[in-house]
């Protein structure tokens, strides 16, 4: 593993498009170049997904012929402790708005265990055995390494289900943990830590809409708030990204970089 200890974060990548159709298309030409980056490289694409309104954001790989869905492996950024087909689920979520729309193998998406839904202990641990398996004899890593993730931003700043002052901001150690008293419904969750999340090759938030402004301002102009979506730094040689529309960027002060390939 190439040693970080020189080499400080990038600075984030904020990218503003007029509005979120421009941004959903951007968003998938985006996607799709890491995909091929990873696919040459490796010969598979590994992604993490966010639920909220991401799913929907991702509607630009829908037809897309340059996706090569059988080299996917998705992953959950997080999960609500919940069955998969229940309203709650991120999982059913992405199915919904993405996984049933096109040919992704059912058997490369990393769900939860819907058998240990009563231990959250066992739960995290067993969705860490699969990252375990899936990472850690392929990369000298101490962290799994993701091509790419997609995160994003409740108005309170949280990001996955790393939630303001929350204690879990701090854990270091483990890959994957779990949340009994989520500030938001439901309380149980699962999620990656920042040691992972940290850990990708890219890392993009998505945030549209004026109620994300404020917050977005916060995190970009005074990071050192240390509100949980500004915890995100990829560790060297990691880039983070910003696709916002013009609505969230309106009060931050930071510069836009124009979109390009």
């Amino acid at each position: 593993m190439t040693s970080s200890a020189h080499h400080p974060p990038s600075a984030p990548i904020l990218i503003s498009f007029d509005n979120s159709d421009v941004l959903v298309d951007s968003l998938a030409q985006f996607i799709v170049k890491s995909q091929k980056e990873a696919i040459d490289k490796k010969g598979k694409f590994t992604v993490a997904l966010s639920g909220g309104s991401l799913p929907k954001m991702l509607r630009g790989l829908i037809d897309n012929p340059s996706v090569k869905w059988n080299k996917w492996h998705v992953f959950y950024v997080d999960e609500r402790v919940v069955p998969l087909d229940h309203a709650d689920s991120n999982h059913r979520a992405c199915t919904e708005a993405l996984f049933s729309k096109v040919p992704i193998p059912s058997d490369n998406v990393y769900t939860l265990d819907p058998e240990l839904l009563n231990d959250l202990e066992e739960l995290s641990d067993a969705y860490e055995k699969i990252l375990i398996r899936e990472f850690a004899q392929k990369d000298s890593a101490r962290f799994p390494i993701f091509d790419l993730i997609l995160l994003g931003m409740g108005p309170d700043g949280h990001t996955a289900s790393l939630f303001p002052n929350h204690e879990l901001l701090n854990e270091d150690d483990r890959w994957v943990a779990y949340v009994e008293d989520s500030p938001k419904p439901p309380p149980k969750r699962i999620t990656l830590t920042f040691p992972v999340i940290n850990h990708a090759s890219r890392i993009v938030f998505v945030a549209v809409g004026k109620e994300k402004a404020e917050i977005l301002k916060q995190i970009l102009d005074s990071p050192e708030t240390g509100l949980p979506s500004a915890r995100v730094k990829p560790v060297y040689p990691g880039q983070l990204y910003w696709f916002v529309d013009e609505a969230a960027a309106a009060k931050a002060d930071y510069p836009k970089t124009p979109f390009k390939l």
